[in-house]
This record gives C-alpha cells, sequence and structure tokens, in this order.
C-alpha cells in the first residue's frame, strides 16, 4: 500500500508556474532545480497534507479542491513568498549540476541516503547538539552537493535524527558489485565517544542518481552515547 499526498503534486505544479511566470526571479537561478525544490519545500512545511491511498481518495479530492478557493490562493502567497527568499539567498550549490558529477565514467554506484537516530544510552531520550561525521576509508565521504553536510550537527528539532547522501562513486562497468565499508564518527560534549561501523553492498548503474529517493534509503541501528562518569561519583 502506497500512501501519497497530493498537495505534493499540486504545490511542484504551482511553483513551476510561478517560476515560468515571475519576472522577479532571477535569471541566472530560475532554471535551477535545487532552488525550486527549496521553494517546493518551503511551502509544503507551511499547509496541511492531503494523503490517499485509492483513486477513489483522488476523486474526492478534486471535487473538494475546486471549493478551495482560499487554499490555492494560500499555495501562490506562500511560494511566491519562497521565491522571494530563495532568490535573495543564491546558495552556492544551485550552480551544481549532474554535469559535475557524471564527468568521465559512464556508470555509477549510487548511494543510498543514510539515515540514523542518535539517544541518551541511560534515559533512551534524543540527543541533540551532536555531531554526527560519515567516512570511508579513514576519509569524509563527499556528499551529493551542498544540501547535505557531513559532518552534520544534529539539533533539537530533529529529534537525535541526522541524515547523509554520500556522492556516488564512479565504476569500471555496468552490474559491478563493491562493498563498501563505512564509519560513523559521533561526537557529543560530556558523553563518551562512539565509533559505528557497517558496510554497504552496491551494484554499479549506468544512470547517476542525483537526488534523495525515500525507497532507497539505509538506516542505522539507533545509536546511544552514555555520559562521561564523573570520577568524583565513582
Amino acid at each position: 500500500m502506497k500512501v501519497h499526498n497530493l498537495m505534493e503534486d499540486i504545490v511542484i505544479k504551482t511553483v513551476n508556474e510561478l517560476f515560468e511566470n515571475n519576472s522577479q526571479v532571477k535569471p541566472e537561478i530560475a532554471d535551477c532545480l535545487h532552488c525550486k525544490m527549496d521553494v517546493v519545500c518551503y511551502v509544503l512545511n507551511r499547509i496541511e497534507p492531503e494523503y490517499i491511498i485509492s483513486g477513489r481518495g483522488l476523486i474526492h479530492f478534486e471535487e473538494d479542491y475546486h471549493k478551495k478557493v482560499q487554499l490555492e490562493a494560500d499555495i501562490i502567497s506562500i511560494a511566491s513568498e519562497g521565491i522571494k527568499k530563495i532568490t535573495e539567498i543564491q546558495r552556492p550549490y544551485y550552480k551544481i549540476t549532474e554535469e559535475d558529477i557524471v564527468k568521465d565514467s559512464p556508470f555509477f554506484f549510487n548511494f543510498p541516503a543514510i539515515l540514523g537516530q542518535i539517544l541518551n544510552g541511560k534515559s533512551f531520550e534524543p540527543l541533540d547538539n551532536v555531531l554526527v561525521s560519515l567516512f570511508m576509508e579513514g576519509e569524509p565521504v563527499p556528499m551529493i552537493d551542498d544540501t547535505w553536510e557531513n559532518p552534520y550537527l544534529v539539533v533539537k528539532s530533529t529529534r537525535g535524527s541526522f541524515s547523509f547522501m554520500p556522492r556516488p562513486v564512479p565504476a569500471v562497468e555496468d552490474n559491478e558489485k563493491r562493498l563498501f565499508s563505512m564509519e560513523l564518527r559521533v561526537k557529543k560534549e560530556g558523553f563518551e565517544e562512539l565509533n559505528r561501523f557497517f558496510d554497504l553492498t552496491l551494484e554499479s548503474e549506468k544512470e547517476v542518481k542525483t537526488s534523495y529517493n525515500i525507497e532507497l534509503t539505509y538506516k542505522t541501528e539507533p545509536l546511544y552515547l552514555f555520559p562521561v562518569e564523573d570520577e568524583e561519583s565513582e
């Protein structure tokens, strides 16, 4: 069973139309996929989702949506606000393209998004202000673009969760299999440092994947950090 948020389709369509018609958007970022998706996320984080699991649900939603004139106006208003903010920011990764990754190799190992959560080993509560780094062969793993951070600082709002999206690695041929040994290094002041190792076996592909896919993820076991014992209390 697949659950789908119909607002994603509506918001993406609206944002694309606004970018095509909005003369206030700077030309140098108007066709950038990253900035469009930033605006899409900006809107989706500010409106209520509408989930369906069947064709019947789609029909009911379509019937109701035509009556929701205010909702459509809200989406346009929020999207326009998001476009204005993104136009002003112009982050470096807006200029990153698939060609920056492809270059000389026709085959690639595409990594899954690596997700995990860090908990207090005593209280089992999520921890924040934790620095998590992803390494491979003793070196920090390059991310697919600058929207993904390595090291990653876990903040309170994410409830101990972290994520990485490694940059694809060139392969020699199609369907080549390779084992990648990964290491997570976790640090937080007042807690014991933690190193967690895991392996990913990947098969090379002709197509390089440059965006997150919810169906292509690797979730680590929960990572538990324990407070450093006070010598006086021992």
